[in-house]
């Protein structure tokens, strides 16, 4: 009987340890095979962490590979305040705010805002001030490599490239839409760590890197940008305008080759930029340009046929009134004059007669074909397409004085386009600033040149070039837009600003456009200075000299060798006349 009970308890034992066995093994098998994906995840947490590198953003150069911006390497500091160990938070805000140019309150206040587990010291600092604060042995302190954006140029290039925001995003000029391509790639990875977050060596040379961004290379040429910006700079000392802005283009490609203004900023401390100053004037405003049009609206009328270059108008000796309105030719008093010669002396009067022999329509067609009211298309955030009224709006003065550069609102693109279609036998070329882009992966987008449109024929082109060489010789109102060697066509502009719904006698926009060689042109310069405030305010005296200067020491850079002088159009037979477009 004892025996029976002895065996019952061992029996009972033994099924007592195989429940408790099998319970363990159902438990054990819900952890690790039920569960494991869970509890695996939990577990990397704790052991693990996750990091993101980045490539570097790609670079941007000229077309003759001068950089114009870089990536300088440095490093983000982040501290975790719980980790300071037996340093106190206020003695390692002191300590940080020796090293870096950040202010210590703000950093103790940062320690000790609840609920922040790690906070920003301080965004790309340099290789040194980096080496200085892993001097220090802080615990709780960590450094990240990271890239700052860098201009090596400053404001030389500042309002054609732009910058990047706080986060290394494109926020204005080609940094900004060129972003997706310049923007590197990124890839994260793994690594295990120890109970205090520090990284446990895992054998790898190197964690790995994201893409790098692909390489921009502009029309731009950095001695030209050098040349233009020294020459407006000296214009800008000389007259105080409110701003100046100069550009200049290959008539050919429509390739931009320089693209000045002022005011412009350093984009390398914008502390105290302003957005007036980073706005890029070339591509975002427009003016009533004044007599530079009457290039393009005289050449309007040559091409029709309704006009040769010796026809003569009578400019009135300087007043004229048409539809009960006058009409001047400012400190003139020409009787009547050749066309050639209305484009010389530069005669509102005769310009307008001119016009009204064209007519509303073939006046809006002409001004429509050199692209006018439509924008260039140049990579160039905010570009605005001036203002140009639809015919149906036209009233009856409109047609003389939009002829004159009045009525109209226009770019510094579009005026420039309009006179590359002169100088390039009448094609339109698309104007642009990007050479080319390279992907690191070795491909490349390449811009071909190419012609958007005809405004003229090759002979209304060649003889509108003749007429406008005029404009700089002796009796010319460009004369001082001279190139000694080199015959120069172009137009001065002394236009009246719009204040308070009336021109202003006080208020000037001065111009000068134009290009050389006139036979066979290297560019087209269009240079502006808005509201000159010290001395004259006429386009050939304020804005012919820097012409000059720039186009001489540019034809010198380029190697551009003088001409032989062409007979003087006066004493030329006019050139035959072709079929209108």
């Amino acid at each position: 009987m004892q025996r029976q009970v002895y065996i019952i308890r061992i029996a009972l034992l033994i099924a007592a340890f195989l429940a408790g066995f099998t319970a363990l093994g159902v438990h054990f098998y819900h952890l690790q095979v039920s569960r494991h994906p869970e509890l695996l995840q939990k577990a990397q947490a704790k052991y693990t962490a996750s990091r993101t590198q980045s490539g570097i953003r790609g670079e941007i150069y000229d077309v003759g590979g001068n950089l114009l911006a870089a990536n300088l390497a440095g490093y983000d500091i982040l501290a975790e305040p719980r980790r300071f160990q037996d340093r106190r938070p206020e003695e390692v805000a002191a300590l940080l705010a020796s090293l870096l140019p950040v202010d210590e309150a703000t950093l103790k206040r940062r320690f000790f805002t609840p609920g922040l587990v790690e906070v920003v010291v301080a965004r790309n600092a340099s290789l040194d001030q980096a080496r200085q604060v892993r001097s220090l042995n802080l615990p709780g302190i960590r450094l990240l490599p990271t890239t700052q954006r860098y201009y090596p140029k400053g404001h030389l290039f500042a309002n054609i490239i732009g910058f990047v925001d706080f986060d290394g995003h494109g926020a204005e000029g080609v940094e900004r839409v060129f972003d997706a391509a310049l923007r590197p790639g990124s890839e994260s990875w793994r690594y295990e760590r120890s109970r205090i977050g520090e990284r446990l060596d895992s054998g790898e040379i190197a964690p790995p890197r994201g893409s790098d961004g692909a390489r921009l290379h502009l029309t731009i040429h950095e001695p030209i940008q050098s040349i233009v910006e020294e020459e407006l700079m000296r214009m800008v000392e000389e007259h105080r305008p409110l701003a100046a802005y100069a550009i200049m283009a290959e008539p050919r490609t429509g390739a931009i080759m320089a693209m000045v203004q002022y005011p412009n900023f350093d984009p390398n401390d914008r502390s105290r930029a302003t957005p007036e100053q980073w706005r890029n004037r070339i591509v975002g405003d427009g003016f009533e340009p004044g007599s530079i049009m009457k290039g393009v609206s005289i050449a309007g009328a040559l091409d029709y046929g309704l006009v040769g270059l010796h026809d003569r108008f009578d400019c009135e000796r300087g007043l004229w009134f048409h539809r009960g309105r006058s009409l001047r030719d400012a400190g003139q008093r020409h009787g009547e004059l050749p066309v050639w010669q209305i484009v010389q002396k530069s005669s509102n009067i005769g310009t307008a007669k001119i016009a009204l022999e064209m007519g509303e329509p073939r006046m809006f067609q002409v001004l429509r074909r050199f692209g006018f009211g439509q924008t260039t298309g140049i990579e160039l955030p905010h570009e605005g397409n001036g203002i140009f009224r639809p015919l149906d709006k036209w009233d009856g003065l409109t047609l003389s004085r939009i002829s004159i550069g009045h009525g109209i609102v226009a770019t510094p693109l579009q005026m420039v386009q309009a006179y590359c279609a002169l100088a390039n036998d009448g094609a339109i070329p698309q104007i642009h600033l990007v050479d080319r882009i390279e992907y690191p992966d070795g491909r490349q987008e390449v811009t071909e040149p190419r012609i958007r449109g005809r405004a003229l024929r090759p002979g209304t082109a060649r003889r509108i070039a003749q007429a406008l060489a005029t404009s700089t010789g002796p009796e010319g109102t460009g004369r001082r837009a001279a190139v000694e060697g080199f015959q120069v066509a172009g137009k001065t502009g002394t236009a009246q600003k719009v204040v308070d719904g009336e021109y202003s006698s006080q208020h000037h926009i001065a111009s000068f456009i134009g290009f050389v060689p006139a036979e066979n042109p290297a560019f087209v310069l269009l240079v502006v200075a808005d509201e000159p405030s010290q001395g004259v305010y006429y386009g050939g005296t304020v804005a012919g000299p820097p012409f000059s200067r720039i186009a001489e020491k540019t034809l010198r850079h380029l190697q551009v060798a003088p001409a032989a002088p062409r007979p003087p159009l006066e004493s030329a037979e006019a050139l035959p006349t072709e079929e209108p477009l």
